[in-house]
């Protein structure tokens, strides 16, 4: 298996939307996970570390629910990880408001070619993708940050920059995402606890790690 693409989600409504358009693609080697989570039990990271046990695929790609990629997607994914191995990529995403993804849409400044060099604090996921190996060897997600629904990419790429590995934006393999956010009323939410991640990313410069992923 050469991808496995993990959507962790708590809107299954959106993930027909993702699936629609892996089934168009081109790029065939590959198998998608889903984590799905409606029970009020915020469990993100938790989520994520699960589909990494399950995974086989060399190269993750981690996918947002309600998000549609074009049918070569998955193939300039692989293209890309093959260039760079050691790599933690992400890719543009432009949000719409309309659900038949009519233009325009609102691009992050992932979609600029000029875009200066990537650092750890910029790998973002809700289209993104790293070796699986990476991963586990960083020990996955962290857990400890468990207790509201945000993820922890800045946390991931930090643990994944002090382990030696480099960071990429691929700017012309786009998104599109439903901005869900602005037009769904969220299942649950809590306030990510930023202090709680700068604490712990200050301890894993510090030495601190967590344990490979199995």
């Amino acid at each position: 298996m050469k991808i496995s693409v993990i959507t962790c989600s708590i809107r299954p409504a959106g993930l027909e939307i993702t699936q629609k358009s892996l089934r168009l693609q081109t790029f065939k080697d590959y198998e998608w996970l889903v984590e799905l989570n409606c029970t009020g039990i915020h469990d993100l990271n938790k989520a994520y570390n699960r589909a990494l046990r399950r995974a086989k695929g060399e190269c993750v790609v981690s996918l947002q629910d309600y998000i549609y990629v074009r049918p070569d997607y998955l193939q300039r994914v692989w293209e890309e990880y093959q260039a760079s191995p050691d790599t933690f990529l992400t890719f543009p995403v432009g949000k719409v408001d309309n659900l038949n993804y009519l233009p325009p849409a609102k691009w992050d400044w992932r979609a600029h070619q000029n875009t200066p060099g990537m650092t750890s604090d910029c790998w973002e996921i809700d289209s993104a993708a790293a070796p699986l190996k990476a991963l586990k060897e960083i020990g996955g997600f962290d857990e400890a940050l468990d207790g509201t629904w945000s993820s922890d990419n800045v946390n991931v790429g930090c643990r994944a920059e002090l382990a030696g590995y480099k960071f990429k934006n691929i700017w012309d393999n786009p998104a599109i995402a439903y901005d869900h956010d602005a037009h769904i009323p969220h299942p649950f939410r809590e306030t990510f606890s930023g202090a709680l991640n700068t604490k712990r990313m200050a301890m894993f410069k510090g030495g601190m790690k967590l344990p490979p992923l199995h």
